[in-house]
């Protein structure tokens, strides 16, 4: 948490120099793929602010709640796994209006309920930071100054490989 805060502190004193600013909102679509499991899918609501500089650069902070578990099972056990709450860092690069890159760094926390017909239902967690990388484009909307964003992004957690797909509305 003492990391969220200072680099909480550390956005807002650069954004003094920001040639503007956006709030966001968006979804992400997160698919885990772990050694001997099938693929793991989860859904987090997304909430951000964006800061932008006027040589092509960008910084964002956001904070992204899971809202959509994904199931699978093991003969008669069943495991759930779900999106805790999660903390990133992005650094972007805007090649014109439209196309960009980035650089993440995300805190994020996933846990997993395992429930089966001969034992009480287990529970574990894990939780991990990461540097990621990704791709995507800005939409412009027409008569506004609001962009909706699509973006990949992909980070190595170990023995877990994470990509993400997201759709944000930027205002």
């Amino acid at each position: 948490m003492k990391k969220i805060f200072f680099i909480s502190i550390a956005f807002l004193a650069l954004s003094v120099q920001a040639v503007e600013t956006k709030f966001g909102i968006g979804y992400i679509n997160s698919d885990l793929k772990v050694d001997l499991l099938p693929d793991i899918s989860t859904g987090s609501l997304e909430l951000s602010y964006l800061v932008g500089y006027d040589n092509g650069l960008a910084a964002e902070v956001g904070v992204a709640f899971g809202v959509v578990d994904d199931d699978f099972s093991f003969g008669a056990d069943t495991v759930t796994v779900e999106a805790k709450t999660s903390y990133y860092l992005r650094g972007i690069y805007n090649f014109n209006d439209t196309f960009f890159v980035n650089a993440t760094w995300l805190d994020t926390e996933i846990g997993a309920e395992w429930t089966g017909n001969n034992f009480a239902a287990l529970e574990a967690k894990e939780s991990d930071s990461d540097l990621g990388y990704g791709i995507g484009a800005n939409i412009a909307l027409p008569n506004s100054e609001a962009v909706i964003r699509i973006s990949y992004n992909s980070f190595d957690f170990g023995p877990a490989d994470l990509d993400q797909i997201s759709i944000k509305y930027l205002f």
